[in-house]
């Protein structure tokens, strides 16, 4: 399809956008169980860490099948994951306060970690339309 790569279509380009977006939810893992010194703000951040991964995931992979298609789908993509986060942060924020744990932390898990997951994604995308346009742009 492109010049560079044969029949692949952007199959490389995602495996490394989602081995990048991996590395990104095992490093935030880490730093939730191991910086926070109470065991309750530990949970809440990886709780935090944990939804911000799932959606990172699915919002990779939406993406992916979005890009295969035009400007709509990649749009709606966008609003969709848009509004799996946001209920993704208010149920974690719901749950974590319901069992009495902190909120700070579960926010800073998932936003820390959702930030550089966004810039994958934006990143990924970017890679695929230049692959589908040929590489020239």
């Amino acid at each position: 399809m492109t010049a560079r790569g044969g029949g692949g279509g952007g199959t490389d380009s995602f495996r490394s956008h989602a081995a990048l977006a991996g590395g990104v939810a095992v490093v935030g893992l880490a730093l939730a169980a191991l910086m926070p010194q109470v065991v309750e703000d530990r949970v809440s951040a990886l709780w935090g860490v944990g939804l911000a991964a799932v959606t990172g995931a699915v919002a990779l992979v939406l993406k992916r099948r979005a890009v295969r298609q035009d400007l709509n789908a990649a749009l709606k993509v966008v609003g969709i994951i848009f509004g799996l986060r946001a209920v993704g942060v208010l149920a974690g924020l719901l749950g974590v306060v319901s069992r009495g744990m902190a909120a700070v932390p579960f926010i800073a898990g998932f936003f820390g970690v959702y930030f550089a997951l966004q810039w994958i994604e934006v990143s990924y995308v970017m890679a695929a339309s230049k692959e589908s346009a040929g590489g020239d742009e």
